[in-house]
C-alpha cells in the first residue's frame, strides 16, 4: 500500500487527468480533428502523470494544412472559457509541423494550455506519440511517484518543466527528488528535441 503522501499525489494526478479529459470533451477537440487526421492524446494526460494544467495532442495525416486546421479550431473561440488561440507555422523548422495553442479557463479558475501539433504521417521524429506506450510499460509505481514528486515541487517553484526530461531522469538515470533532478538538469543538455525512449521494462 502506498504511503499517504504518495497516495495523495496519485489522487491529485488522477483528478487533474479527469479534468483534462472533461475539457477535451467540452471543447470537442478530438472530434474536431478526426476528419483531418488521426488525433492522439500524448504527454502527461496519456501517461496519467498530470501536474500542470497542460494537455497535449498530436494529429497525423499525409499533408498538414494551416487553413484546414484553422477551420476546425476557430469555432472553439466561440465557446465559454476559451480565452486565446495562437498559431505557429513550423513545417520548415526543426519541429516540422503546424502548432496551435488554445488557452481555456476552467470553472475552477485555472487556465489550461492545450498544445496541438499537426504532423505529417512520415514525420521523422521525435514524436511524443512514440513515447507513450514504451514509457507506460517501463514505469513502476515507485517511478510514477518519483515523477509526480519532482513535477509538483517544480510547479511550486513556478519552474517550467518539459515532462520528457523528468521521465528520462527518473527512468534512465535513477534520479529521485527535486534537488537531485535540479542537479541532474544542470549537467544534462535539456534544450532542443530528444528521441529518448526507455530501454526495456524493468522487472516488477
Amino acid at each position: 500500500m502506498p504511503a499517504p503522501e504518495a497516495a495523495a499525489r496519485r489522487d491529485r494526478a488522477a483528478h487533474r487527468r479527469a479534468t483534462a479529459l472533461d475539457i477535451l470533451g467540452t471543447l470537442g477537440l478530438v472530434d474536431r480533428w478526426r476528419p483531418l487526421g488521426r488525433p492522439v492524446v500524448v504527454g502527461s494526460v496519456a501517461l496519467d502523470l498530470v501536474v500542470e494544467p497542460d494537455i497535449d495532442l498530436e494529429i497525423y495525416s499525409p499533408a498538414p494544412s494551416a487553413a484546414r486546421g484553422f477551420a476546425a479550431l476557430v469555432p472553439c473561440t466561440e465557446l465559454p472559457g476559451v480565452r486565446r488561440l495562437r498559431f505557429t507555422h513550423a513545417l520548415d523548422l526543426p519541429d516540422q509541423g503546424l502548432y496551435w495553442r488554445l488557452d481555456y479557463e476552467a470553472a475552477s479558475g485555472d487556465t489550461w494550455q492545450i498544445d496541438m501539433w499537426w504532423l505529417a504521417d512520415d514525420h521523422p521524429g521525435p514524436r511524443a506519440a512514440d513515447l507513450v506506450a514504451p514509457l507506460r510499460a517501463a514505469l513502476t509505481e515507485e517511478m510514477r511517484d518519483a515523477i509526480l514528486t519532482i513535477k509538483e515541487a517544480a510547479a511550486a517553484e513556478g519552474e517550467p518543466l518539459p515532462g520528457v526530461w523528468v521521465y528520462r531522469a527518473v527512468v534512465a538515470d535513477g534520479v529521485r527528488g527535486y534537488p537531485a533532478f535540479t542537479a541532474w538538469r544542470a549537467r544534462t543538455a535539456t534544450d532542443g528535441l530528444t528521441s529518448w525512449r526507455p530501454a526495456t521494462a524493468p522487472p516488477r
